[in-house]
């Protein structure tokens, strides 16, 4: 009862707080636009005009203040010699300030001193972070303008600089902006101690339970006693992260031991689950319905071997498969183990092939290569023609260039890929046979919101007794030549299309961003596969589409009119197929 009583006493006597009506207290400011922008943001009569405290005894002393502010602020542009002329009016109880800004002519630098100390006046005149590399880098020039941000982001930069290569401990002692009123300059000093030289010292790991150390110290690209560089931190970081192992990863170097200018590297894992199961369904328009199983298991015998392996069940084709993938090595070497069996029918031609190989991968994504041989067996059953089976042992060889500004969406830059495979040995094979494949993607921004994407592909099979149908080449679908079904454009045999030795297609898409992440796509796409470069007659697909930039890539809906057969297709696209 006691509590019922006095939550109604606070009800009948309490009154919310009154704001200041803000049309009672304005603020006029007549400046150059880029100032007036700045005044109205931080100038403190706007910012306090709203409190509800405010009275007029405290907006005439906020008014006083007012030119001592607005000179405080537009010196941060530098406008060091303003005239203001204010005034303050009372007109049946609304108080209005006024402030006419005259800014003048802003100063500007007349000379730069950058002073070093420490190990960095050791340093060859080459090396990046040599004084007279550093000195040409400076962002404020002798006779430019001086502005606050400006001078902030010089000094940040240069800082940044000795701080991420060599000089992880770089300190910025003292600096000054004098300014002389009289000519209407300012002299800039920045004085730098680098500190010591700090080289790398031994790596120590944390977390590691399941997996063996080398598969940690076979990913560091950093030698002990190599000079400190922040980059080479963040690679091995990255590296870790993109090995499947770890969950989470953390590099760094303690680089403010007392008395030591080596820094030990201290690397912490979280590991990932060894084993792991999954199911899922989707569609694709090549295909079809989707079921698939995969289990994963990333520690093998206790060595770090990693094993993927799946089964999946489509309308159109079905695959079980599985990979072994060894640890990377000291060198950098990417070695793996692989078996599959695939079925697929498709355009009237069913192709059932069995295959095992071996690989070994190198290189950054920027430019990967890899080496491999294979055995492969395939059988082929054409509608209306004949079925035949045929044997090949491969060697194959393969490299792949990405330089692009963004690996999942890219909008400037270029991937380029070129494979090749043969079959050298009449003993393991049923006819020798070299097929020549090459594939690039370039992307150019037209505007800031309307991007060009130009796509080439061409292949080419050389040998008297030809290649098994898993070499030769069909054309057509999603990342093909779309308004047509996938695979659909190659050679009539019987009832059914089959591959040829021959192919080229290409596209010419443009995208117009309408927002950040959604766009609107029209393309044109042509190409064939024939068995004699003079039949690669190219047909023609055109459509327009809806894209969406996905945390996992582009995401594309296309609807496209094959003109060789009169007909429009759907075509859904993920990611970027590099």
């Amino acid at each position: 009862m006691k509590k019922l009583l006095l939550t109604c006493l606070l009800l009948l006597f309490w009154t919310p707080p009154v704001l200041a009506d803000s049309a009672q207290y304005q603020v006029e400011i007549e400046a150059p636009t880029e100032l007036k922008e700045l005044l109205q943001k931080h100038l403190d009569m706007v910012k306090w005009r709203d409190n509800p405290r405010m009275i007029p005894a405290e907006w005439q002393r906020l008014y006083l203040l007012a030119p001592q502010n607005i000179k405080n602020l537009v010196a941060t542009e530098g406008y060091f010699s303003p005239k203001i002329s204010p005034s303050l009016e009372n007109q049946n109880g609304i108080f209005t300030a006024k402030f006419t800004v005259d800014s003048g002519s802003p100063v500007l630098i007349s000379n730069v001193n950058l002073k070093f100390t420490g190990d960095i006046n050791q340093q060859q005149i080459d090396d990046k972070t040599s004084i007279p590399k550093l000195r040409d880098a400076w962002l404020l020039k002798t006779g430019e303008p001086f502005r606050q941000d400006d001078w902030d982001q010089a000094k940040r930069k240069l800082l940044t600089t000795l701080l991420v290569e060599r000089f992880p401990n770089a300190t910025i002692s003292n600096s000054r902006a004098e300014v002389n009123l009289e000519n209407q300059t300012v002299a800039l000093t920045v004085e730098i101690d680098s500190g010591s030289v700090i080289t790398f010292g031994e790596t120590t790991i944390e977390g590691l339970e399941r997996y063996p150390a080398r598969v940690v110290e076979n990913l560091n690209p950093i030698k002990p006693s190599s000079i400190y560089n922040q980059s080479d931190l963040l690679t091995f970081q990255a590296r870790l992260q993109e090995s499947g192992y770890f969950q989470s990863v953390a590099v760094s170097a303690d680089t403010q031991l007392a008395d030591s200018n080596i820094a030990p590297i201290k690397v912490t894992v979280v590991e990932n689950r060894s084993v792991k199961m999954g199911i899922g369904a989707g569609y694709s328009t090549n295909t079809g319905a989707r079921t698939q199983l995969t289990y994963d298991d990333l520690n093998i015998l206790g060595r770090g071997w990693r094993l993927t392996s799946s089964l999946k069940l489509e309308q159109k084709a079905q695959s079980i498969g599985g990979e072994i993938k060894l640890p990377v090595t000291s060198k950098g070497y990417r070695d793996s183990f692989n078996a599959s069996l695939n079925r697929s029918a498709i355009e009237g031609q069913t192709l059932t092939t069995s295959q095992v190989g071996v690989k070994r991968a190198w290189g950054p994504r920027k430019r990967e290569q890899y080496i491999g041989s294979s055995y492969l067996v395939e059988q082929q059953d054409v509608d209306g023609g004949e079925s035949t089976t045929k044997k090949v042992g491969v060697l194959s060889y393969g490299i792949t260039l990405r330089h692009t500004d963004n690996e999942l969406s890219p909008t400037r830059g270029y991937l380029f890929n070129a494979q090749f495979s043969g079959a050298p040995l009449d003993a393991l094979s049923d006819g020798k046979f070299l097929q020549s494949y090459f594939k690039t993607q370039a992307y150019y921004p037209i505007t800031l919101s309307t991007q060009l994407i130009g796509r080439a592909e061409f292949g080419m099979v050389n040998g008297k007794n030809g290649a098994p149908e898993a070499f030769l080449f069909r054309a057509g679908g999603d990342q093909s030549v779309r308004g047509y079904a996938f695979q659909s454009l190659g050679i009539n045999e019987g009832d059914a299309i089959v591959g040829g030795r021959y192919l080229a297609t290409g596209s010419v898409e443009v995208i117009q961003w309408l927002t950040n992440q959604w766009g609107a796509a029209a393309f044109v796409d042509f190409g064939n596969a024939a068995n004699r470069i003079q039949d690669l007659d190219p047909v023609y697909g055109y459509g327009l589409g809806a894209r969406w930039k996905s945390p996992i890539g582009p995401i594309g809906a296309d609807i496209a009119y094959g003109e060789a057969t009169s007909k429009y297709r759907l075509h859904f696209n993920i990611g970027v197929a590099f």
